[in-house]
C-alpha cells in the first residue's frame, strides 16, 4: 500500500509540474514569431486583409508576424496545412469564404472545415455589390428583378469562376427572386468584368474592391449591396435585403483561426489580441479603403457565424447542382 500511495502522489506532483509549465508557456505567449497563412496568392482580398491587420497584430502581441501565401487549389492547400500545423498558437490561419464554408459541400476536401480548427474571430465581411451592365434597363433589384422575367432564359450573369462565392451569390439571387438567370464562368474577376462592361453579359456579383474603377467610371451599374449592411463606399446604395428579398445575405469574409487542440489560453490572448488590434483607427481605416465592414467578433460569435455561412452555401450548392 506504501508503495502504491507513492506511485499515486509521483503522479499528482508530475501532472501539477505539466499544468504549470502548460500555464507558462500560455502566459508568456507568444515567445517567438507568429505565422499567419494565406491560402491565396499576395494580391488578392484575402492577402490585402492580412498585411494591413498583421501590421498592428505584431504591434499588440509584441512580437513578429510572418504572413505565409499558400496558395493552390482555391485554397484548400492552404487550408489543410494550418490543420495540420502544430496546435500552439504559432500557425494560424487568415481565410476566407471558399475552404470553410462552400469546398466542403462541392467536393471532398483533406480537412474538417468544423472539426480541425478553433475559431478566433471574424475580422470583416467584404463590401460585394450586385452590378449591371449600364445597358440594362435597371437602377434597383426590383426593375431588376422585372427585367430578367421579361427576358427568360436571355439574361447572363458572370462570375470569377464556377463554385465560388459570386457564382453561388447569384445562384441564390436566382432562387430567392424566382429567376432563370444562365450563370457564365471566367477565371477571376478582371475577365468576368471586361465581359459585363462589353455587354457579353449583364449581371455578376463581386467586391467593391475589385470593381471600384468600373464603378467609378460609369461602365458599369451599381444595383444593391449584397451583405448583410451597407457598404461603407457606397453607403446610398440599399442592400438587396432592404429592397425586398428580406433575409437575402451574400457577403465574403476573412475570419482567423488555430488548429484543433490549441490551448484555450492561447485562443483568449489571441481573440483578446485582435480586438484590441482592430481599436486602432489606422488599421480600421484601412481595411475599409479596401471596402471592408469590420466586424472583430470573439470566438463563439465567429463559430455561429461559419456554421450559419456552411448551412446557407451547401443548401445553394445542392439547389443548383453544383456539387461534383
Amino acid at each position: 500500500m506504501k508503495r502504491r500511495d507513492a506511485l499515486k502522489a509521483l503522479s499528482g506532483v508530475a501532472l501539477s509540474i505539466t499544468m504549470m509549465g502548460t500555464a507558462l508557456a500560455t502566459d508568456s505567449f507568444p515567445e517567438r514569431p507568429v505565422t499567419l497563412v494565406v491560402p491565396y496568392s499576395p494580391g488578392g482580398a484575402t492577402d490585402n486583409v492580412a498585411r494591413v491587420f498583421a501590421e498592428q497584430f505584431q504591434k499588440v502581441l509584441n512580437q513578429t508576424v510572418i504572413i505565409d501565401n499558400r496558395a493552390g487549389a482555391n485554397g484548400r492547400i492552404g487550408t489543410h496545412a494550418v490543420a495540420r500545423a502544430a496546435a500552439d498558437g504559432y500557425t494560424l490561419l487568415l481565410g476566407g469564404i471558399g475552404p470553410l464554408t462552400i469546398a466542403p459541400h462541392i467536393e471532398p476536401v483533406p480537412y474538417d472545415p468544423m472539426g480541425d480548427f478553433m475559431p478566433i474571430s471574424l475580422l470583416v465581411t467584404n463590401d460585394v455589390v450586385l452590378m449591371v451592365n449600364p445597358e440594362v434597363p435597371a437602377d434597383d433589384v426590383t426593375s431588376l428583378i422585372k427585367h430578367i422575367k421579361a427576358n427568360s432564359g436571355k439574361i447572363n450573369f458572370a462570375s470569377s469562376g464556377t463554385g465560388g462565392p459570386f457564382h453561388l451569390s447569384g445562384e441564390l439571387f436566382n432562387s430567392v427572386a424566382g429567376l432563370d438567370m444562365t450563370h457564365v464562368p471566367y477565371k477571376g474577376d478582371g475577365p468576368a468584368l471586361v465581359d459585363l462592361v462589353a455587354g457579353n453579359v449583364q449581371v455578376m456579383f463581386t467586391t467593391v474592391s475589385a470593381s471600384r474603377a468600373h464603378l467609378e467610371s460609369g461602365r458599369v451599374r451599381p444595383v444593391a449591396s449584397a451583405g448583410k449592411v451597407r457598404s461603407g463606399q457606397l453607403p446610398d446604395l440599399p442592400t438587396i435585403d432592404e429592397s425586398g428579398l428580406q433575409g437575402f445575405s451574400a457577403e465574403t469574409w476573412q475570419g482567423l483561426f488555430a488548429p484543433r487542440g490549441t490551448p484555450q489560453a492561447v485562443i483568449d490572448r489571441l481573440e483578446s489580441a485582435v480586438k484590441e488590434a482592430m481599436k486602432s483607427p489606422e488599421l480600421r481605416e484601412a481595411l475599409a479603403k479596401q471596402g471592408n465592414t469590420i466586424v472583430a467578433s470573439d470566438a463563439q460569435q465567429c463559430k455561429e457565424y461559419i456554421q450559419a455561412e456552411s448551412d446557407k452555401w451547401g443548401a445553394v450548392v445542392r439547389q443548383a447542382g453544383v456539387a461534383s
